[in-house]
């Protein structure tokens, strides 16, 4: 069954600022973000960049704004978050792969970094192989939800309608071979289904084509589909997780609804810098992020986010990369998934 995808020539400018988005988890989550007092003494010694591969207003955003705002009283320093959208995360771990390896270049990754490289033909430069691992910072599951006007109540009558009209429904995706997309792909795996994937260039976007129904399903985190599933504009499904979501208890998970797999590719964050970071800042930034995770306000962010601690050491990281790596490699290979 070939799943096809259909990439966005043109895209219309997103409808959603950040104005747009105050009284959602996300806005609430990144409220929580004050500006820190600078007073410790580190190895930085100028304002430090730190790098998401995704544009404002997603949950990738959210994390790497909590991550910097209580990084810098720790630091001493300024954090400086930049947005490099492009290449579904390849172009931000690029350019902190070329930066020099002192601590003053960070990148807050997702695991979509992963899914992209396995399913690149050319090979962009590598989240696992060209950066240098601190420690993860989060986790969480993905929610998915369909518009309200799509006739299905329940994962069931999702599926049965999905057989009853393979091709017919839509899902949308930030980045070909990410993490929403190889979920998708799973998801047609594991129910024998088949759907079409529309690519945008951003979360905002995804959100408003799933909000006016011309996509049918949501997939991402709880913080990009609280609000609209509170307001009744989207029917969550399930949750692609081993465990039910504070935030959605009476939600079930993906096993629970008999999808077995989907728990594997899951919302995480970790923290990053270029290669040949030395291991003395390497051990002061991982002990700092666990310092970071730990506060009350980013507990908080992160719980109306769907999201989760999941600090450890850099070894941690490595290992649930590699994992992914060959979990990723091996879906994106049965559904056709290449990025040329």
């Amino acid at each position: 069954m070939t799943k096809a995808s259909i990439e966005r020539a043109s895209i219309p400018q997103a409808t959603i600022t950040r104005r747009g988005l105050l009284g959602t988890g996300m806005a609430a989550a990144t409220m929580l973000c004050a500006p820190a007092i600078l007073h410790a003494k580190s190895y930085a010694t100028k304002p430090v960049r730190l790098f998401v591969g995704t544009a404002a207003a997603g949950t990738n955003d959210l994390v790497g704004r909590l991550i910097a705002a209580h990084l810098e009283p720790l630091l001493g320093q300024p954090v400086v978050v930049e947005n490099r959208p492009g290449g579904a995360t390849t172009l931000a771990v690029g350019l902190v792969s070329q930066a020099e390896p002192d601590g003053h270049t960070l990148l807050v990754s997702s695991a979509a970094a992963i899914a992209t490289h396995v399913a690149s033909v050319t090979k962009p430069p590598s989240l696992l192989a060209d950066l240098g691992h601190i420690g993860m910072a989060c986790d969480g599951a993905f929610i998915y939800a369909v518009h309200k006007d799509v006739p299905a109540r329940t994962t069931r009558e999702f599926i049965d309608l999905l057989k009853a009209q393979p091709g017919k429904v839509n899902y949308g995706a930030t980045g070909t071979g990410g993490g929403i997309h190889l979920s998708g792909a799973l998801f047609q795996q594991q129910t024998g289904t088949e759907m079409v994937v529309v690519q945008y260039a951003n979360a905002g976007m995804r959100l408003n084509d799933l909000l006016a129904n011309q996509t049918q399903l949501g997939i991402a985190g709880a913080a990009v589909l609280a609000q609209q599933i509170a307001a009744g504009t989207l029917r969550p499904l399930f949750v692609a997780g081993t465990e039910r979501q504070a935030l959605f208890p009476d939600l079930p998970t993906s096993l629970e609804e008999g999808i077995t797999g989907l728990e594997g590719i899951s919302n995480w964050f970790g923290l990053h810098g270029p290669k040949g970071l030395p291991e003395s800042v390497v051990a002061e930034l991982n002990g700092m992020l666990a310092q970071v995770m730990a506060e009350p306000k980013v507990l908080e962010g992160l719980a109306a986010s769907g999201l989760f601690v999941a600090t450890g050491t850099p070894q941690d990281l490595v290992a649930r990369m590699e994992s992914d790596d060959v979990l990723m490699a091996e879906i994106a290979a049965k559904a056709g998934i290449r990025i040329e």
